[in-house]
């Protein structure tokens, strides 16, 4: 069986990856005697569309049986920031974590809980990686179609926490040592040490502090006296790729034993917009002189697909687009079995009708089909269908500003259990296809400001009894039966017009 089976505790990991969205949450402030940070050390990946941030914090426990640490982001940070996850040094495993405050709070403070309370004075290495999404900004604006593009990172220079902290530093790694300027002011030397400079550059790394001896900072007092902004202009000579729109529909056929997936896809290069016209010459010379072209520039999207993908087709609002290439992966065996359709994937490159300059959209749909019996199974304990949907397929680098899918079961299919792979809204309806009479049940899943990260699978429980897979067939029966008895009454049916000869004689 390939499904990727249910995790026991599906319960506790759905709170692993944290989403920012509106809430009405209310919790006691932290206590900051709790924990001291013992060095806190914030490394920032600066990128295109998305950002990822490393913050590794040794904490030690000032009371007896602690269990829960809390971080703290700004209300800046925390509103760019999509997945969220924490856990011990040195482990693999998840924490729980989750959010204890409203959006509207000037701080916002994530709870995490540890496995096994610390003792007094007992210390642990935690590992928070968040993503943030739009967090660059292209600085200038605009360049002409034969200049670079640059981006522009900022921050707060203070790592934010309920608790003191003995040092602390902050990195910020550019794609590479081609930074264009940094943000340097003597206001950091108040924590910072006497005989060393308060922000360095080495490389493709700019680093803030050491900073020692830092109180609590998660107030918003410290904040407006205390945290200063820095950051980094750098060149970046990839496309920042945006989707401000993804609608997907995955659906499931008993009959074909088929899963069909079709997304559409609002595309956008969200770099520096073009300066002025486009001059088609100039592109033309770029493409016979590779070393002139501006690699920001959106030529090619190469989207990994599971390899048990079939039939893909890719169009736009024009038709079909031939300018793509499908390398699909082969499926091994192991002990007499196929392996996952995840674990080794196929690759589809897609071409568009033109290049994407920046602020430049593309729209396109992208479908396929996969057999069924990989990606579901039957429980018979339950006497139910357990079936694995892919959440998105994910364009490497890309935010995903707005996303819908939707699952369609089959018709007369009663939902037992639905358990996406992070918090989403949810909505439930049915939808009507060709021969259909009484609808599908369909589940459509919403989520905004998602990132290559979420690319979990989402597991639905459904029953499916004899009469709604026989359904169908009598549909069809009955419609040709029908049809049959309105052509016997039409060939018994006299519509000639008689005339009385014995009243004309």
């Amino acid at each position: 069986m390939l499904l990727p089976r249910l995790p026991g505790s599906w319960t506790a990991l759905s709170s692993i990856v944290v989403l920012l969205v509106p809430s009405s949450l209310s919790a006691t402030p932290p206590n900051p005697a709790a924990f001291e940070n013992s060095a806190v050390v914030r490394s920032i990946e600066l990128g295109g569309a998305t950002t990822q941030i490393t913050t590794s914090y040794t904490v030690r426990s000032l009371q007896h049986k602690n269990d829960v640490y809390v971080f703290a982001l700004s209300k800046e940070d925390a509103s760019k920031t999509s997945w969220m996850e924490a856990k011990l040094k040195g482990s693999n495993t998840p924490l729980a974590l989750k959010r204890s405050t409203d959006t509207d709070e000037p701080i916002a403070f994530y709870e995490l809980s540890f496995p096994k309370s610390l003792k007094n004075n007992e210390t642990a290495t935690l590992i928070l990686t968040t993503v943030q999404a739009h967090a660059s900004e292209p600085l200038p604006a605009t360049v002409r179609q034969t200049e670079p593009q640059a981006l522009a990172y900022e921050t707060g220079v203070y790592v934010l926490s309920p608790y003191d902290t003995v040092i602390q530093r902050i990195k910020l790694k550019a794609p590479s040592p081609d930074v264009v300027s940094f943000i340097d002011t003597s206001e950091l030397s108040k924590f910072a040490e006497t005989d060393s400079k308060p922000v360095t550059k080495s490389g493709s790394t700019v680093t803030y502090g050491p900073f020692r001896n830092v109180r609590g900072s998660a107030t918003p007092l410290f904040v407006k006296d205390e945290q200063q902004l820095v950051g980094v202009h750098y060149m970046y000579d990839n496309t920042v790729i945006t989707v401000p729109e993804l609608r997907r529909s995955a659906e499931i056929s008993h009959w074909g034993s088929n899963l069909n997936i079709e997304d559409k896809v609002w595309l956008k290069n969200d770099g520096a917009g073009l300066k002025g016209h486009f001059a088609r010459i100039e592109h033309l010379r770029q493409q016979v002189q590779p070393q002139t072209a501006q690699p920001y520039v959106l030529k090619d999207v190469l989207i990994n697909l599971p390899s048990n993908v079939r039939d893909p087709y890719y169009y736009d609002t024009i038709g079909n687009v031939s300018t793509s290439r499908f390398r699909p992966a082969t499926t091994r065996n192991v002990a007499g079995k196929k392996s996952s359709p995840l674990e080794r994937l196929s690759s589809l490159e897609l071409r568009p009708r033109y290049p994407l300059m920046g602020g430049w959209n593309y729209t396109f749909t992208l479908g396929y089909d996969m057999p069924l019996e990989d990606w579901a199974s039957y429980d018979a304990a339950q006497g139910a269908y357990i079936v694995a949907v892919p959440f998105l397929t994910a364009i490497p680098g890309a935010a995903y500003d707005d996303v819908e899918v939707k699952v369609v079961l089959p018709e007369g299919a009663s939902i037992v259990e639905v358990q996406p792979p992070f918090d989403t809204d949810i909505e439930y309806q049915r939808d009507y296809t060709f021969l259909d009479t009484v609808g599908r049940p369909t589940v459509i899943f919403k989520n905004k400001n998602l990132t290559d990260k979420h690319t979990g699978l989402i597991y639905i429980t459904y029953k499916v009894d004899a009469r709604a897979h026989l359904q169908k067939p009598f549909a069809v029966a009955a419609g040709f039966f029908g049809l049959f008895l309105v052509a016997t009454a039409f060939r018994r049916l006299d519509l000639r017009i008689h005339t009385n000869k014995k009243k004309q004689a």
